[in-house]
């Protein structure tokens, strides 16, 4: 038998804060992906592979230490792979 658990999170404010920063980024991150790929597409029918944004990623977060930076490389990467895996859900279907 499978038992579900929820736990609450309480979290104090200053890492709600940090929280809602690292959601935000992320999300920068990946619309910003979003529209490399869609620029590419559209301008020379070039496909932009995960491992293309994935190599780029060393150069975004020198670049912004105080944004992009600040969060951990790894899962920067699996935004990337999330949004690899949904654009393959999309052309798919």
């Amino acid at each position: 038998m499978r038992r579900a658990y929820k736990l609450r999170a309480y979290p104090t404010r200053p890492q709600e804060v940090r929280a809602v920063r690292l959601l935000a980024d992320h999300c920068d991150l990946y619309n910003a992906a979003l529209q490399e790929r869609r620029e590419a597409w559209r301008m020379a029918k070039v496909s932009v592979a995960c491992g293309d944004q994935s190599a780029q990623l060393k150069e975004i977060r020198a670049a912004d230490p105080d944004g992009q930076g600040r969060h951990s490389f790894t899962a920067q990467q699996q935004t990337l792979r999330r949004l690899t895996w949904c654009s393959r859900l999309i052309t798919s279907a």
